[in-house]
């Protein structure tokens, strides 16, 4: 049974013969021709698989880029105009302190004018006084009536 046995194996290839020693040759140079291949499709998988990937990061990239600058730009659009917006405060404002200027200059000009009229006033008086020694004042009464007052410089104080 034994020697049966061998012969058997023999011719299915299961024994350790010639026969199986061009058998494992032949399947070890299909099994390298396979895996060359699989080598070799799984190379250009990777490497579509990488470009598909690349192209979508630069789609992004793109994306990203644009709307920055879109972006950048609308921020320096709105600059521009708080910039202009500004401009235009300020010239608001210097004309509002110019007119300011010129009202308060007006008015210290008139009050300047009244006080040097009363000066003017009060140095006819004393100018008069000293010439009559009497001093003659206007006054209106109760009645609405003027009436002429005089003091007399002329005689000392009690």
């Amino acid at each position: 049974e034994t020697s049966s046995r061998k012969s058997r194996e023999s011719s299915k290839g299961g024994g350790s013969s010639a026969g199986d020693q061009r058998w494992k040759g032949n399947y070890s140079q299909t099994n390298n021709a396979l895996e060359t291949k699989a080598d070799a499709w799984q190379k250009a998988e990777l490497h579509k698989l990488n470009k598909r990937y690349e192209n979508m990061k630069a789609s992004i990239h793109e994306w990203e880029k644009e709307k920055k600058v879109r972006a950048k730009v609308k921020m320096e659009r709105k600059k521009k105009e708080l910039e202009k917006k500004i401009k235009r405060s300020h010239q608001v404002y210097q004309l509002k302190i110019s007119r300011i200027d010129d009202i308060a200059g007006g008015a210290r000009a008139q009050v300047d004018e009244k006080r040097r009229n009363e000066e003017l006033k009060i140095k006819e008086k004393a100018k008069q006084i000293r010439a009559t020694g009497v001093l003659s004042l206007y006054a209106i009464d109760g009645g609405g009536v003027e009436v002429q007052i005089l003091e007399d410089f002329s005689k000392p104080d009690h």
